[in-house]
């Protein structure tokens, strides 16, 4: 089990990571679901310090760069698409 000091130190950089990862889904147009995961990060971030916490801003935080990652993947065309052979 995690120290309360150890939770203090690494809850706001993990609860940073997670709003930025959120703000980046937030740019590529995907604003409802950054808006949800962003509360979500929120609701966790302003209650108890926990390990609870901790796996909901690790999954805030997962989800949003998953949704990056398939966004940024829908919009580039697959390399090597426009060659003709």
């Amino acid at each position: 089990m995690e120290s309360r000091s150890d939770l203090a130190t690494d809850l706001p950089v993990l609860y940073r990571a997670a709003l930025d990862a959120v703000d980046e889904l937030s740019q590529l147009g995907l604003r409802r679901d950054a808006s949800k995961l962003r509360d979500r990060a929120i609701r966790a971030y302003g209650q108890s310090w926990d390990q609870g916490c901790r796996r909901t801003l690790e999954d805030v935080q997962g989800k949003a760069r998953a949704s990056v990652s398939v966004a940024a993947w829908s919009v580039r065309p697959v390399p090597g698409a426009s060659l003709r052979g």
